[in-house]
């Protein structure tokens, strides 16, 4: 509850959380968009495996997801992405093999899209926290419990939308550096 009004007073939101019955994954999402209510759900894995400054991180995350319009977004990116798909398999005579290169291709470009947002609401988060180290420690933590593709950066960069682990503990280590020499800190 305490965290809720911490939420509400930074991001101006009248947030909603819930919680579903998930015990594999750490995961969260915010499954609404102006002008309705946000809403946010996260995994019991989630909300049991962080504590209170690295759940502030997940949770302004979401909310930058919601003040930022990425639901929005990306469902006029899916639309997008589609239709160009549809113009091109009924404007040319695609074989099998065409047909499935240009989906895997479209599907990299809206998984590039997608992870131009996720950087947005990483960046949000991170500027907003009252202790951007709950950033490093919560990505830790979540890296062990997520499946990951660490191995490949390759695949990493194809198909995962999510900024890399490795790269949200950077971000927040500038942004601790930042507000290390900032008058304004």
């Amino acid at each position: 509850k305490g965290l809720i009004k911490i939420l509400n007073k930074k991001t101006g939101l009248n947030l909603k959380i819930l919680l579903m019955d998930e015990k594999e994954k750490a995961i969260g999402f915010m499954v609404s968009s102006p002008p309705f209510r946000p809403v946010m759900i996260f995994s019991d894995l989630l909300y049991k495996l962080l504590n209170k400054k690295e759940f502030e991180w997940v949770a302004l995350h979401e909310s930058g997801h919601y003040l930022m319009w990425h639901n929005l977004k990306m469902a006029v990116t899916e639309i997008l992405v589609g239709l160009i798909g549809i113009i091109f398999l009924s404007s040319f005579s695609f074989g099998v093999v065409m047909q499935i290169f240009l989906a895997i291709l479209l599907a990299i470009i809206y998984i590039q899209l997608a992870k131009i947002l996720e950087y947005q609401a990483d960046y949000f988060a991170i500027a907003n926290m009252d202790d951007p180290r709950g950033v490093i420690s919560g990505n830790l933590k979540m890296k062990k419990v997520n499946l990951t593709l660490d191995g490949n950066k390759l695949l990493q960069w194809m198909w995962v939308i999510q900024v890399p682990y490795e790269k949200r503990i950077e971000m927040a280590k500038k942004e601790i550096l930042r507000r290390k020499y900032s008058p304004s800190h």
